[in-house]
């Protein structure tokens, strides 16, 4: 194996800090390095007529959230990730952090770890017209959030919407995230 190939431990990857531009970019960067040496790689074996399977990615996840923004940057990157991305939950996954977690190919997670759910956070300053564009811009991030766990996990609507009227932050457990597809598998 050439040394510019990456091993298995270069594909181990980690989140453990608030999502951010500088964390997201490390993520992202690993995550398409790792696809470009798959593809030059399935390429290799082909000429060989030997199919190349890449191993998946696995990203451990610890984090509290961040800005939704770089987090949705993050999920196209992992939606459009042909190698396998596995997400391993290690201590929580909240805001951000439970989007992430819930987009892996494969999901899971410790026995005591917690995931976290809640509705768009924002703030803004300014004129009439500057509150409403950011009310909008919110209400948009807002139908993006929700349809991305609709799509990833068995939560109904009208649980969202229930979280979405209380205002309260909806913290499951291993067990309670599993009966909802929100994991696969507790490790």
């Amino acid at each position: 194996m050439s040394q510019n190939l990456p091993g298995p431990k270069d594909r181990i990857l980690y989140m453990a800090k608030q999502v951010d531009q500088e964390s997201i970019n490390e993520l992202t960067k690993s995550i398409i390095a790792i696809n470009e040496d798959d593809r030059h790689l399935e390429k290799v074996y082909a000429l060989q007529d030997i199919e190349y399977n890449a191993k998946p990615i696995k990203i451990y996840i610890d984090s509290y959230g961040g800005y939704v923004y770089q987090c949705f940057g993050l999920l196209s990157i992992m939606s459009t990730s042909k190698t396998p991305i596995h997400t391993i939950v290690t201590g929580c996954a909240m805001s951000c952090g439970f989007l992430i977690a819930i987009a892996g190919h494969k999901r899971f997670c410790y026995p005591k770890s917690t995931y976290m759910y809640h509705q768009v956070s924002s703030g803004a300053i300014g004129k009439a017209k500057d509150l409403e564009e950011n009310v909008y811009e919110t209400k948009r991030l807002q139908k993006m959030l929700e349809q991305h766990t609709l799509e990833f996990t068995k939560i109904t609507k009208k649980r969202l919407k229930e979280v979405y009227k209380t205002k309260f932050d909806w913290y499951i457990e291993a067990e309670d995230a599993k009966q909802l597809f929100i994991v696969d598998k507790i490790l």
